[in-house]
Formats: structure tokens, C-alpha cells, sequence
């Protein structure tokens, strides 16, 4: 049987436990937060600077990429392409870092606002990899 006070202590505990559950997911999410932005500028520089051996270290083995045209490719055909394209230097807005356990969700545009790239990494022993890329080109319409 439970009284009133049992049930009022134990009210106060599960408050107390999502208090402190919140308090320590909001600690984690900013360094969370800042290791995807500088996963998101090494992929970048690594593409500008055809650095194959980064590329392969940010991107899964299972790494799919998807272009505005439709066309899915996977983690080898995106980086031999990287290698034969030329890509002058750009910066992107993180519009959108979310992260929801071990997978995050990046959604940027470059700064130009002329293509956004939405992107998933999961974290695995310690370290973010990235396992999709989707690349929208802005055209001001909904």
C-alpha cells in the first residue's frame, strides 16, 4: 500500500533523475556539436585538397552519395570522382546539428546559398564517420 508521502517522494525523485538526465545530455551535445563542424571543415578540406587517405579515414566503408540529379553512388566511385574534379576552396553554414545518440544529422549550405548537402554520421569507438551525403541545389522555391 502507498501513501501519499511515498508517492510524493518518489515524484520528486523521477524529477530529480530527469533533471539531472537532462543536465547531462545538454553538457554532451556542445562538444558533440563541435566535433561534427570540424569533421564537416576536414571533409571539406580534404576534398579541396584530394586528400584520398582523409577522405576514406571520414567516410564509412558503407558511405552512399546522393546528387541532385538522383544518382546514388558509393564510398569509392564518390571519392575517384573527388579526385578528378577540381573544387575551388568553400566555407558552409551549419544550418542544422543535430544529434540523436550515436547518429548525428548535418544539414549545411555553402555560403554562396547555392547547394545544400544534408549528411548522417554515426559514432563508433570514439570517432564521428559519415555514411550518407544528399546534395540539393538552391533554387529560392519551396
Amino acid at each position: 500500500m502507498t501513501t501519499s508521502r511515498t508517492k510524493h517522494r518518489l515524484g520528486r525523485m523521477v524529477l530529480s533523475l530527469s533533471a539531472l538526465l537532462v543536465n547531462t545530455s545538454y553538457a554532451v551535445e556542445p562538444s558533440g556539436r563541435s566535433e561534427l563542424i570540424a569533421l564537416s571543415d576536414s571533409w571539406i578540406d580534404a576534398e579541396v585538397g584530394h586528400n584520398k587517405a582523409a577522405l576514406e579515414q571520414i567516410l564509412d566503408d558503407r558511405f552512399l552519395a546522393t546528387f541532385s540529379s538522383g544518382k546514388t553512388i558509393d564510398r569509392k566511385a564518390y571519392v575517384d570522382w573527388i579526385m578528378k574534379t577540381d573544387i575551388e576552396p568553400f566555407k558552409v553554414l551549419n544550418e542544422v546539428v543535430d544529434i540523436h545518440g550515436d547518429t548525428a544529422l548535418v544539414i549545411s549550405t555553402t555560403t554562396d546559398h547555392e547547394i545544400k548537402f544534408t549528411w548522417i554520421a554515426v559514432k563508433r569507438d570514439g570517432r564521428w564517420r559519415v555514411i550518407s551525403e544528399t546534395f540539393s541545389k538552391i533554387t529560392g522555391q519551396l
